[in-house]
């Protein structure tokens, strides 16, 4: 007997690719959280900042910020928004 193996259909491949992003599409809590942890430009949450009084108005100069993947140091002229999106590759 010889083996003869089956040709796929174009509509059983089509069907087969549709299963696996459905797969996908169920773990994307996980693929979320991984984009998180790997990716250098996220969100980041007000920790610290240093500021000086003028009148009574509070002007900031230096914020320190926590993220993922720690501490970052920024300089704000102003104002430091409590939630921030940061590149870690562009600050210090």
């Amino acid at each position: 007997m010889d083996y003869k193996p089956k040709r796929l259909h174009p509509l059983r491949l089509i069907a087969m690719a549709l299963r696996s992003l459905a797969g996908l599409l169920s773990i994307w809590p996980l693929l979320l959280v991984a984009a998180f942890f790997i990716s250098p430009v996220g969100p980041h949450l007000l920790w610290t900042y240093s500021y000086e009084q003028r009148g009574t108005y509070r002007h900031m100069f230096a914020c320190q910020y926590i993220g993922a993947r720690g501490f970052v140091y920024t300089d704000h002229l102003g104002d430091c928004p409590y939630i921030t999106i940061i590149d870690r590759r562009a600050v210090r």
